[in-house]
């Protein structure tokens, strides 16, 4: 398995916080990239606003996390 740092956005229920939050963030990450293997949150800053009024029960993040793809590919999200 061969780790690599990723980068990029996701959202997550409004009233989520701590672990239940990164659990939501992770399962978008991998609908998102679904040729990662494994997906670990490593650090998750909210967004300022900028896709606030399109979901209000939706916070965005600034996120990077871990994951492996088996193949090398860059994720998009």
């Amino acid at each position: 398995m061969s780790w690599s740092r990723y980068e990029g956005r996701a959202p997550a229920e409004a009233t989520l916080t701590g672990e239940a939050r990164d659990a939501e963030l992770e399962g978008f990450l991998r609908l998102k990239n679904p040729n990662l293997t494994d997906v670990r949150l490593e650090r998750a800053t909210a967004a300022d606003g900028e896709d606030s009024g399109i979901q209000t029960h939706l916070q965005w993040y600034s996120v990077t996390y871990l994951a492996d793809d088996g193949e090398g590919h860059t994720a998009t999200v």
